[in-house]
């Protein structure tokens, strides 16, 4: 089902039985359930508890759009590559293929815009339903905390949405087409909703955190949102609206350094230090004194270990063959000195007859716990605090100010136990400060937009296996990813992307 295919789900109520199942755990049999009708919604919510189940319903209504996601951000930026003709063996293979090569197809079955697009609206129709029924006047520590979770949550999918299908914000925001803005659960198929405009989309994102952060009242394991994660997320979005290097717009660049000043200086974040930042993706999030939100997965919701480092298909369980489809891309390997400490992200693996490639990262990774059984310690680090320092250093240096971003940058080069950097200022500093971003960031999903949002061209000055070295322009079409099809036919007031 799509986003926009609700004609009959809305009048039986389907949504509001879906936000309760996700709420009360996907295991329990539908005739154990209350009928679904519209009933559910003043059940759910008749009570604080039920908005915190509710509220943990909405972050595992994530795990879908996060596999999706990583593809699409990741993908597309010059850290990967390819390696073998099962890349484009089958269907699966064939949608993950799409967005590296830029295809960006309309097609649900050729690529995974489709699915991005219908799990991030899936995952924002719950969270608005929780938004809904908080009262104006409410007072209760525990609503409001659902509140203020819901925001932040509200706020991180259009963000991600709106980097997607939304050119980079130095590009004319007040008339290039962002997403359609839904800020309550949709009640009819009237009208349906077309797309804002790319700074229309950024103002509401701005509004629900900064509308977040007084409204939290506790600061729970990092695999929920707290005023920081809203902080770090402000920090990150001021940063894509802070322009180019060459034509900064410093009260942006001012902004996100503030905010990632408010992490930094009150968080109660700690950057991990030699062994412990070399085991950094050993373990799960929770216990990690350097992430700031993070969702922790399982074999069962999330497939990346076995796309970047396990075997699949025709050689899983061979014993000459213990590695992914999707390799760190020479590019990246080749700017990693000796000695820095970020070699411990990746695992030397086997590949039949291969003699190069012979690296995987293990920033996601299944570990074996018994013949044929997999666990997986294999968080997606939305926010850590070593982003911050950087977001720091890209505002600071943006604003002139290179001493200060220069501190930031050696926060992060020197405890990768690398000699700290001197002598650096204005652009030379600017492409130091990326680099690091590139080789501390790699595999989080910034490295495309990082190119882009600068007004900088993505260069892969490699092969893969059967695509060629390819330059991508920020002011390229292909910059944004096309919509499915499936949505246009539904909502004809949705415009594509042409390219």
């Amino acid at each position: 089902m799509t986003f926009f295919d609700i004609k009959n789900s809305v009048r039986a109520g389907f949504y509001a039985a879906g936000l309760w199942l996700l709420a009360t755990g996907c295991d329990k049999k539908l005739d154990g359930l209350t009928p679904h009708n519209v009933n559910f919604e003043s059940q759910q919510f008749a009570s604080p508890e039920g908005f915190t189940k509710a509220t943990i319903g909405n972050y595992t209504g994530l795990y879908a759009v996060e596999n999706h996601w990583f593809n699409i951000s990741e993908f597309r930026g010059n850290n990967v590559r390819f390696i073998d003709q099962t890349s484009t063996s089958n269907l699966v293979d064939a949608q993950n293929f799409d967005a590296f090569t830029f295809t960006n197809t309309e097609s649900k079955d050729f690529g995974l815009t489709h699915q991005f697009w219908q799990t991030s609206y899936q995952a924002l129709l719950g969270v608005n339903m929780v938004l809904r029924n908080v009262k104006d006047e409410e007072t209760n520590p525990v609503i409001l905390q659902a509140k203020a979770e819901n925001l932040f949550l509200r706020a991180f999918i259009n963000f991600n949405l709106v980097r997607v299908y939304g050119r980079p914000y130095y590009q004319s925001p007040e008339t290039n087409p962002g997403i359609p803005l839904i800020l309550q659960p949709i009640t009819g198929t009237d009208n349906p909703p077309a797309r804002a405009t790319v700074r229309e989309i950024y103002d509401q994102i701005i509004a629900d955190l900064k509308a977040s952060i007084p409204l939290f009242s506790q600061k729970k394991v990092n695999s929920f949102a707290n005023k920081y994660a809203s902080f770090a997320l402000l920090s990150r979005v001021y940063l894509y609206m802070s322009g180019t290097f060459d034509a900064p717009a410093t009260d942006y660049a001012r902004l996100s350094e503030q905010y990632a000043d408010s992490v930094i200086l009150n968080g109660g974040y700690t950057l991990l230090q030699g062994a412990a930042y070399a085991n950094y993706y050993k373990s799960s999030n929770q216990a990690n004194a350097e992430t700031i939100w993070a969702l922790n997965h399982d074999a069962a919701t999330t497939t990346l270990p076995m796309l970047l480092n396990q075997p699949a298909g025709v050689y899983a369980g061979h014993p000459s063959y213990s590695t992914g489809q999707v390799k760190p891309s020479p590019a990246l390997l080749d700017l990693l000195a000796a000695n820095d400490l970020r070699w411990n992200f990746y695992i030397v693996d086997k590949y039949r007859n291969n003699t190069t490639d012979t690296l995987s990262t293990s920033k996601y990774y299944y570990k074996y716990v018994d013949v044929g059984v997999y666990y997986s310690n294999a968080p997606f680090n939305h926010f850590r605090l070593a982003e911050m320092y950087l977001n720091r250093a890209e505002a600071r240096v943006k604003q002139g100010r290179n001493d200060d971003a220069l501190t930031d940058l050696n926060a992060i080069h020197t405890r990768a136990g690398l000699t700290g950097l001197n002598g650096l200022a204005g652009q030379p500093l600017f492409a130091a400060i990326l680099r690091e971003r590139r080789l501390e960031l790699a595999f989080e999903g910034h490295i495309g937009y990082d190119y882009f949002r600068n007004g900088l061209p993505m260069v892969r000055n490699y092969s893969s296996f059967n695509s060629a070295p390819l330059t991508i322009n920020p002011d390229d079409p292909r910059v944004v990813m096309r919509i499915s099809l499936d949505v246009l036919v539904e909502n004809p007031n949705v415009k594509q992307n042409v390219q």
